[in-house]
């Protein structure tokens, strides 16, 4: 080969080769580029997925995928470039001991840059000090005991009610369908699970009965997973409490409302449930609708709210949720919802991950319009402790077959008349 065709052979390959590098080159930084302005975010939720609370994670879960897969189809958060959100999920089983340690896996292999859940307080209590002690920012979702958001934490936030709030607004119920219509009960019961939830909102109820002048004339807690309530019930009958206040998840209440049933055990100013089971559509689809014919149920949810509501995502994940579950939304499914709409708003407004940026723009939060109050509340605004100040129930009664919001009477459906007191067995249909 003469030494002209040599030089201009190798000049070819080293073109070819610059070009290649050029090439890959651009490759890469188009790549990094592109990371660079979309990344993504990863949260965590602890939820009992499986274990006797199983339904109340499940639905919990579907609305966090269900706000995350809205999220990022309108852009993903916009002030990080249009980051992606991605939700991780741990398993508490319902069980304090491993919800700390999934806890813990969530902030240290995840990384996440946020928490929500639990549901259990028994589980979110112990979870959240994890949290606080890797000043990792979590949004409690359903969890109620008091002392969530009454330890000074930095870290912390409730969107939902505390334990005082709802039991003060089953009182506050009480109250006033005893004023609309001139009768009143003179005696409670209750009847809860013996758990940090049960206990925690017996004694709000008993503090609350005391200073509006009811006699709480049956105080009982029963172990979990109860398979026959008989003992109770017996109780019931002997101290035959004018309106009885229960607290349990949905495989004890399955239970016992089978059993009032088939005992035919009449209150006259009828069963008082503090959410729980009977906020889980599982329950009803489960249980004979006899069985919970004419029930009050207090939750963290207005159950006829897509009656009133025009927001296109909340109702849109009303119609998800029935693609996905087979029944509209739920408060838990609204809760979930609620707490991934709670973090992308902090994340917005942050305008980064950083946990430390995170947790001072979740502070500082105040939200008036959108799918975060999926759950019926008008705002969102955290007092020094963590807690949403502006967090309220909503109380429906089974009436003819529906549950219908019945508190606050501002909330009524126009036409909706509690029934109070509520018809014995002997007078209600198919007895």
């Amino acid at each position: 080969m003469s030494n002209h065709r040599l030089q201009r052979t190798t000049a070819n390959k080293s073109n070819l080769l610059t070009g290649a590098l050029t090439f890959g080159a651009l490759t890469f930084y188009a790549s990094f580029a592109f990371a660079q302005a979309a990344p993504t975010v990863t949260i965590g939720c602890v939820l009992p997925l499986s274990g006797g609370s199983a339904s109340v994670g499940s639905q919990t879960k579907v609305g966090a995928e269900i706000a995350v897969d809205q999220i990022n189809r309108e852009g993903g958060i916009k002030s990080m470039g249009g980051a992606k959100l991605n939700v991780v999920f741990g398993d508490s089983q319902s069980k304090a001991d491993i919800g700390v340690t999934e806890t813990e896996r969530l902030v240290t292999r995840e990384n996440v840059a946020a928490l929500c859940g639990a549901f259990n307080s028994a589980v979110t209590f112990p979870a959240t000090e994890v949290a606080e002690r890797y000043k990792t920012p979590w949004v409690v979702v359903g969890a109620v005991k008091d002392e969530i958001t009454e330890r000074n934490f930095k870290y912390v936030f409730r969107i939902n009610n505390k334990a005082n709030y709802d039991a003060r607004e089953q009182v506050d119920a009480i109250d006033l369908l005893s004023k609309e219509t001139g009768k009143k009960p003179k005696t409670l019961g209750v009847i809860y699970e013996g758990t940090d939830w049960g206990r925690s909102h017996a004694a709000n109820i008993k503090k609350f009965a005391s200073e509006r002048g009811y006699s709480v004339v049956l105080d009982e807690a029963a172990p979990p997973n109860q398979v026959d309530f008989s003992n109770q019930l017996l109780k019931v009958r002997s101290t035959k409490p004018e309106a009885l206040i229960v607290a349990f998840y949905t495989p004890d209440h399955l239970i016992l409302s089978r059993q009032l049933m088939e005992q035919r055990l009449d209150v006259p100013f009828g069963i008082h449930s503090v959410g729980g089971g009977t906020e889980d559509p599982a329950f009803y689809k489960a249980v004979p609708p006899r069985a919970v014919g004419y029930y009050f149920v207090q939750e963290d949810f207005q159950i006829d709210i897509t009656e009133v509501t025009k927001d296109p995502m909340i109702l849109e994940a009303d119609k998800r949720s029935k693609e996905v579950l087979g029944y509209p939304m739920s408060a838990y499914t609204a809760q979930g919802l609620s707490g991934v709409y709670v973090i992308k708003d902090a994340l917005e407004r942050a305008g980064s991950a950083d946990r430390t940026k995170l947790r001072d723009a979740l502070a500082a939060t105040d939200i008036k319009s959108g799918p975060a109050l999926a759950t019926g509340y008008q705002q969102i605004k955290f007092d020094e402790q963590g807690q949403n100040t502006h967090a309220h129930g909503a109380i429906s009664q089974n009436i003819e077959g529906k549950r219908r919001t019945v508190w606050p009477a501002e909330n009524r459906a126009p036409g909706v008349k509690p029934s109070w007191p509520v018809p014995t067995w002997s007078e209600r249909p198919n007895s």
